[in-house]
């Protein structure tokens, strides 16, 4: 009788752990739910949990990321670079997502948006390379040829 109290006990335990734990961290299971579907490419269904969990601000920068990520993939540029830019302001210095976001104006057309960004970009860091190159297609797109040449020549190393 005891060892059936017993086994029965531990039974009761570990459902009510269980059961404690989804209640206490249904924010971390439903990302790492979010985070399964984009593996899978199921990137639809993750920008409605990513972007309730972005509207709480359960882990702003992993959340932004991930549904700035969802609506690209899903083609929704505008959805990303609204996520790209929130999580700009939630971390503000990160060259990272300042680049990402960028990238985005320029695939949405908006090459003076990316080029304001890469402008600042290389304010921080002159001379990267990288950078440069992005503006200069950007000045290119912008129909701005004298100084889309200048930053190419740059790249080159030539002296203007």
């Amino acid at each position: 009788m005891k060892v059936l109290s017993f086994i029965m006990s531990i039974i009761i335990l570990a459902l009510a752990t269980t059961a404690a734990y989804r209640y206490l961290k249904q924010d971390w299971l439903l990302y790492r739910k979010a985070e399964d579907l984009s593996r899978k490419g199921a990137w639809q269904q993750a920008i409605p949990i990513c972007d309730a969990l972005a509207r709480k601000g359960f882990r702003p920068g992993d959340t932004l990321r991930l549904l700035g990520k969802s609506c690209e993939e899903t083609g929704d540029l505008t959805g990303a670079i609204e996520a790209l830019r929130k999580l700009a302001a939630a971390s503000p210095g990160d060259a990272g997502v300042e680049l990402e976001l960028a990238g985005l104006y320029d695939r949405q057309g908006d090459h003076a948006g990316a080029a304001d960004i890469y402008h600042a970009l290389l304010a921080k860091e002159p001379g990267n390379r990288g950078v440069t190159l992005r503006l200069a297609r950007a000045l290119t797109a912008l129909g701005r040829y004298d100084e889309a040449i200048l930053r190419y020549r740059a790249i080159l190393g030539e002296k203007p």
